[in-house]
C-alpha cells in the first residue's frame, strides 16, 4: 500500500467530469436544420448532378487522390456554379440523390449484361438495344430516374 493517501474518499469520484464543448468546424452546407424534406429532383437537376460527377471523377489533375469529403465538395461546387435554374440542394442531398441514381444504373447494367450474354446469332446492336429497353420496362414500370 502507498502511504499518505488515507484522506481520499470515494465521494470525490462520484460526480461526472466536466464536459468540454467540441469545436465547431466550418464546412460547406451539408444539412438544413429544422427543415422538412425538400421537393424531388427534376430531370435537369439529375442531368447536372451526373455531369458534375463525371467531370469531377475524370479530372486528370486530381484523379483518385481525393477523399470522399473533398470529392463531394467539388461536386457540390461544380453543381452550383453550373446550374441554370434555381436550386438550393445541399452537399448531403446531392450525395443521397446520387446513390438513388446509382441503383438504377446498376439495374440497367445488369440488364445489358444479361442481353449481351445471350449471344444470339443474327442480332444487330439496334435490336439488342430494344431488348434492353423492353427488359428494363418489364422489370420496372416507371421511368429510370
Amino acid at each position: 500500500m502507498v502511504e499518505g493517501n488515507d484522506d481520499l474518499s470515494f465521494d470525490d469520484f462520484s460526480s461526472p467530469p466536466e464536459e468540454q464543448e467540441s469545436p465547431v468546424i466550418n464546412s460547406t452546407p451539408s444539412a438544413r436544420p429544422n427543415q422538412k424534406r425538400s421537393k424531388n429532383f427534376s430531370e435537369q437537376e439529375d442531368q447536372l448532378l451526373v455531369s458534375a460527377w463525371l467531370n469531377i471523377s475524370t479530372d486528370p489533375i486530381q484523379g483518385t487522390n481525393q477523399t470522399k469529403g473533398s470529392f463531394w465538395t467539388r461536386v457540390y461546387d461544380y453543381y452550383h456554379s453550373n446550374k441554370e435554374f434555381t436550386s438550393d440542394r445541399s452537399q448531403s442531398s446531392l450525395l443521397h440523390r446520387w446513390k438513388g441514381i446509382l441503383v438504377n444504373v446498376y439495374k440497367f447494367c445488369g440488364c445489358v449484361t444479361r442481353i449481351e450474354g445471350r449471344n444470339q446469332s443474327g442480332m444487330r446492336s439496334g435490336s439488342k438495344w430494344h431488348l434492353r429497353i423492353n427488359l428494363v420496362t418489364k422489370n420496372k414500370r416507371q421511368p429510370w430516374i
